[in-house]
């Protein structure tokens, strides 16, 4: 039983490693041939451009909370601009 698991954790491993080793020559060549298939963008950009986002939708809302009707009167326009404050 012990054999049968020990064997077993071994071959887990020695695949493990091929893998790994499959992955380098696969980023290898593809970096060599000027196709490297990472992100542009490194991991402080993104988060930088994320957070710009977010910024970015936030004031939207709030700028279509301020574009949508009757949500912006002015002093004597309640009522089309005929009011006792006109």
């Amino acid at each position: 039983m012990f054999y049968d698991s020990w064997y077993l954790a071994k071959v887990l491993m020695d695949m493990n490693i091929q893998e790994v080793a499959r992955r380098r020559e696969r980023r290898r060549l593809l970096r060599e041939a000027g196709i490297d298939k990472r992100g542009w963008l490194p991991r402080q950009g993104c988060w930088l451009l994320c957070q710009v986002g977010r910024l970015l939708v936030a004031l939207g809302e709030q700028l279509q909370r301020y574009g949508q009707p009757g949500t912006l009167l002015l002093e004597g326009q309640g009522n089309g601009g005929y009011g006792e404050n006109n």
